[in-house]
């Protein structure tokens, strides 16, 4: 009974079959098609395992190359030993990655650049090279300028101050010295023997003395040399062209019975030439200094110019 039932079923569909026409056959969906002008990219390339980096080859040195002496130290410093070059891994190829495709392309990693380690030749401690004296002015020599300073320069009040020490010293240093040849005259006049006089002889020498500082003081200024032989050579000049003036003049300042053969013997000396001798030697010292001070201004303005 069962299958009478399905009979008649199975004969509706395929009634309804027949009516509606022939089957049309089944339509494949298009596909479609990858562009052309971009090729396939394998995205499993950076899953590839690589092979492990092989460190280089250690460089060896050259033969040919001179080898620089390294100075010998006392230094008992151990010098630390050059340490070897590091090894730098080598760097992955670096993907193709398409223009217009979105793939991430792999990076390589960023390696630093190695610091360079020093060697036992550059940590090596170089005696330093004494340093070599220049002359900065080559062109001159050294006699030219032998002092570095110029000289100071003599004022007008320098000139003054040395020109009243001149004319109390000069006179004063010419007394002594007639005073110590007056006592040695005194000894030895009257019987011209071998007597001494000691303290004649040590007035002569204070007063060669005194008039020899006269004329060193030329160098601090003529001044001084100038005005106290002017002086004392004026003073010996009169008393050697008129004696009997000096001689009755002097007796009138020093009218004492006590000084009055040592104010005679004194006049003797005087009016004999010590004195213009003396004036005259130390205004020649002052004149001496002038010109030498002029002169040496004229040279330094020539070498000056013509350095």
């Amino acid at each position: 009974m069962s299958t009478s039932d399905d009979t008649p079923g199975r004969t509706d569909e395929t009634a309804r079959a027949d009516e509606s026409g022939p089957a049309a056959p089944p339509v494949a969906e298009p596909v479609p098609a990858p562009p052309a002008t971009e090729p396939a990219v394998d995205t499993g390339k950076h899953a590839v395992v690589r092979p492990a980096p092989v460190p280089p080859p250690p460089a060896r040195p050259d033969a040919t190359a001179p080898q620089t002496p390294v100075p010998a130290t006392t230094d008992t410093t151990a010098v630390p030993a050059a340490a070897p070059d590091p090894v730098v891994a080598a760097t992955p190829a670096r993907a193709e990655v398409p223009v217009r495709r979105p793939v991430a392309a792999a990076t390589a990693p960023a390696t630093a650049s190695p610091t360079p380690t020093p060697t036992a030749e550059q940590t090596a401690v170089h005696p330093a090279p004494e340093p070599v004296e220049t002359d900065p002015r080559p062109d001159q020599k050294p006699e030219l300028f032998p002092a570095p300073n110029a000289p100071r320069t003599t004022t007008w009040g320098t000139h003054v101050l040395g020109a009243l020490v001149g004319l109390l010293l000069a006179p004063l240093a010419a007394g002594v010295l007639l005073l110590g040849q007056s006592r040695i005259l005194a000894e030895q006049a009257p019987g011209w023997d071998a007597s001494l006089d000691v303290t004649g002889i040590v007035l002569v020498g204070l007063g060669l003395l005194a008039l020899g500082w006269v004329a060193i003081l030329a160098v601090w200024t003529p001044a001084a040399p100038i005005t106290g032989g002017l002086v004392v050579g004026v003073i010996g000049g009169f008393a050697l062209i008129a004696p009997g003036i000096a001689r009755s003049q002097t007796l009138r300042v020093v009218d004492s019975d006590g000084w009055r053969t040592t104010v005679t013997q004194v006049t003797v000396a005087g009016t004999s030439g010590t004195l213009i001798v003396a004036g005259f030697l130390v205004l020649i010292a002052g004149l001496v200094a002038v010109l030498a001070h002029r002169r040496g201004v004229r040279l330094g303005a020539f070498r000056e110019r013509h350095r």
